[in-house]
């Protein structure tokens, strides 16, 4: 069975769409359940969502941060898959019909992890098939990217990898959790592999952040945020060489829900 995880918070409408697009995945020969947690949404929204066609819906009464929630999801699941996404992305109809390859994949110990998204693109990547590329665990030409090889994007992987490599780190603000647990990963010996094609789409069209207003400013924003990845990535490589899998405590970014 494949484990279909979301997690909520305060947008329903997003999670209402999401559930929709997956229910079409119920409809073949792979077992199919939909798990959502939901991490402490107002009353009125936890409400509504109990009328969605979920199979298991987990509530909170206070918002405890994605870690938590993703911990309780995956404690959660019945299936020997795990296929997870947040409320606001909607799978592509060709992700059910790569399902069998990617578990394949899995299946195989090929890969621990496949991640079906990413905001950015692997210079380099080992073939494993046609749609699914190994990232490899360190690439000088993957440089800026080494260190998110995990990501809260949308991924699959089996239920036992979470026993294997750690769950998340609770009580975490989203960019603390998420980094730890990249790290994590990228000094564990996860195999992590990232299709060729993005397999997800955003509920929302969201603007773009920079907002460029001419050709002038546009360089200079870009030469900015060039400066910035490589901060980024020299920042996020000295956290892989001093971060200690025991103590769980990255260096140089704050969490601030305890700071």
């Amino acid at each position: 069975m494949i484990s279909i995880l979301i997690t909520h918070y305060n947008r329903p409408k997003a999670l209402e769409q999401c559930v929709a697009s997956f229910l079409a995945f119920k409809r073949g020969a792979l077992p199919i359940e939909i798990i959502v947690t939901d991490d402490g949404s107002k009353k009125y929204v936890q409400d509504a969502i109990k009328k969605l066609p979920i199979d298991t819906l987990v509530t909170s009464e206070v918002n405890k941060g994605l870690t938590s929630n993703l911990n309780t999801g995956i404690k959660n699941c019945s299936g020997n898959y795990i296929l997870y996404c947040q409320e606001d992305f909607i799978p592509k109809p060709e992700l059910k019909a790569l399902l069998p390859e990617m578990l394949e994949v899995l299946d195989s110990g090929k890969a621990d992890m496949i991640r079906l998204k990413a905001n950015y693109t692997f210079p380099k990547l080992n073939y494993l098939s046609d749609t699914i590329k190994l990232i490899p665990k360190f690439s000088w030409k993957n440089f800026y990217y080494n260190t998110f090889q995990y990501s809260d994007n949308p991924f699959i992987t089996t239920k036992d990898f979470f026993d294997n490599y750690g769950y998340y780190l609770e009580n975490t603000s989203g960019p603390y959790g998420e980094n730890e647990y990249a790290i994590r990963i990228m000094k564990s010996k996860a195999k992590i592999a990232i299709v060729n094609k993005y397999l997800f789409k955003n509920v929302e069209n969201v603007a773009s952040v920079i907002q460029l207003e001419g050709i002038r400013k546009k360089r200079k924003i870009l030469k900015k945020l060039r400066l910035h990845k490589l901060i980024r990535a020299l920042r996020l490589h000295l956290e892989f060489l001093l971060y200690n899998p025991k103590k769980r405590v990255l260096l140089t970014i704050k969490n601030k829900r305890i700071d």
